[in-house]
């Protein structure tokens, strides 16, 4: 390698992000048109079965904050991208202008430090993805959720049209009719409490990931340097003294500089240059 690190392409990367966005944004419409159209199809049966309403105060407590869900997402992408791109990025471009023209003792030292932060940067970036992945997989829980009440909402209205139609043919099928939509009602009842119930159960779960994946954030906080690297900058001294090998620099003006090839920098870099950037 014999150029600094580049960022990714910043039209490729506009393209990208607005490709990103639509397809939030689609996916934010069909889950709110998903859970309108469930529950005005529940709150239609209502009129011809009052005890549905039972299940429609059920299935209101599983409405989301969609928009809300889709900003979390966005942001916890927007971080891990700068976390594995842009910040691995800068710090590649400081490695790289240590090519062939640091001669102090600690250039060892400072390659080591940069190729061990960049890889805690790309673990961070990792923790960053799972937690967009998790809210992601919470969206589409609802997603699944409000189809299937969709779907049982529909089935359900279908049959009580059926039955009350029933009822008006003849008194005789009046009072069996009534008592099928009876049963109907607390059989609906029943399951919009138990889909809502796993529904709810599975986001518990997701709540404890999240909160372990949280924890890690928090637990930076405590992190201190030990060993060597733990310095007291109050007193820390710079010394201006050249090492023994010390050779002074030509000062000719004009001269141009060779950017001669350093394969120990290189390897450094490469480290640090995330695939989706090459």
């Amino acid at each position: 390698m014999t150029t600094p690190i580049s960022l990714v392409h910043a039209g490729r990367a506009a393209r990208a992000a607005q490709a990103e966005a639509q397809a939030l944004a689609l996916a934010q419409a069909e889950l709110k048109a998903a859970s309108k159209a469930a529950l005005d199809t529940l709150k239609t049966s209502c009129r011809l079965v009052p005890s549905l309403m039972t299940a429609v105060a059920i299935a209101t407590t599983a409405i989301a904050n969609v928009d809300g869900m889709g900003d979390a997402k966005a942001n916890w992408q927007a971080l891990a991208k700068e976390l594995e791109v842009k910040y691995p990025g800068v710090i590649g471009n400081a490695v790289f202008l240590c090519r062939g023209d640091w001669q102090a003792d600690d250039r060892e030292a400072f390659l080591d430090s940069a190729t061990t932060f960049g890889s805690e940067l790309q673990k961070l970036s990792g923790i960053c993805y799972t937690m967009e992945g998790k809210l992601d997989a919470v969206r589409e829980a609802y997603y699944d959720y409000w189809k299937h009440i969709a779907a049982l909402s529909g089935i359900i209205l279908i049959y009580i049209l059926a039955v009350v139609r029933m009822s008006t043919v003849s008194p005789a099928t009046s009072a069996a009719a009534q008592a099928q939509l009876k049963r109907l009602g607390a059989i609906t009842n029943g399951l919009v409490g138990k889909i809502t119930a796993a529904l709810g159960a599975y986001l518990a779960l997701a709540g404890h990931a999240l909160a372990a994946l949280g924890g890690k954030f928090n637990s930076m906080s405590s992190i201190k340097p030990t060993g060597g690297l733990k310095i007291d900058f109050q007193k820390a001294e710079i010394s201006t003294k050249p090492p023994s090998n010390w050779i002074a620099p030509k000062r000719e003006i004009g001269a141009i500089h060779k950017d001669a090839p350093d394969p120990q920098v290189d390897k450094v870099i490469d480290g640090l240059t995330p695939e989706s950037g090459n």
